[in-house]
C-alpha cells in the first residue's frame, strides 16, 4: 500500500493515542480489582499479589507494543521498530514512574502532561528521517 510519508507521523500519533488509553484503562481497572480484593480480605497480604503482576505486566509491558505495532500495520505502515521500541520504553518509564497516581487513589488518571508527551513521542519516532537513523531501516 502506498501513502503519504507525511501521514506516517499522523498514524503514529492516532496509534499511540489509542494504546495509551487502552494501557491506561488496564492498569486503572486492574488497581481498582486490586483495590476491592484488598477490602474484601485486608489482613490477606499477599492476596493480591497475582492481579497486582497481571496489571503491571499487561498494563506497562505486553500491551503497549502490540497495539503500536499492530496498529501501524493496520495502517499500511512498516518499519516500525522506532515507534514500537523507543514508544513502549516511553510508556514503560513513564507510566511506571508515575504509577502511584492510579495505584491508591480510585478515579485518578496519569498526569495530563505525560500523556500529551508520550503521543508527541509516539508521533515523532514515527516520522521517517527519526526511524531511518535510530534504526537504520527504511521503510517501504
Amino acid at each position: 500500500m502506498t501513502t503519504f510519508r507525511a501521514a506516517r507521523p499522523l498514524k503514529g500519533t492516532a496509534i499511540t493515542a489509542f494504546a495509551i488509553l487502552v494501557c491506561h484503562v488496564i492498569l486503572s481497572v486492574g488497581y481498582a480489582a486490586v483495590r476491592a480484593r484488598r477490602r474484601a480480605n485486608p489482613s490477606g497480604l499477599w492476596a493480591d499479589t497475582d492481579l497486582r503482576l497481571a496489571t503491571v505486566a499487561l498494563g506497562l509491558v505486553i500491551v503497549m507494543p502490540l497495539l503500536l505495532w499492530i496498529g501501524m500495520r493496520i495502517m499500511g505502515e512498516k518499519g516500525n521498530y522506532a515507534l514500537v521500541i523507543g514508544g513502549s520504553l516511553a510508556w514503560l518509564f513513564g507510566a511506571g514512574y508515575n504509577l502511584s497516581y492510579i495505584k491508591y487513589p480510585p478515579g485518578t488518571h496519569l498526569p495530563v502532561s505525560l500523556l500529551v508527551a508520550l503521543v508527541a513521542v509516539g508521533g515523532l519516532l514515527s516520522l521517517d528521517n527519526v526511524a531511518h537513523r535510530l534504526t537504520g531501516h527504511t521503510s517501504s
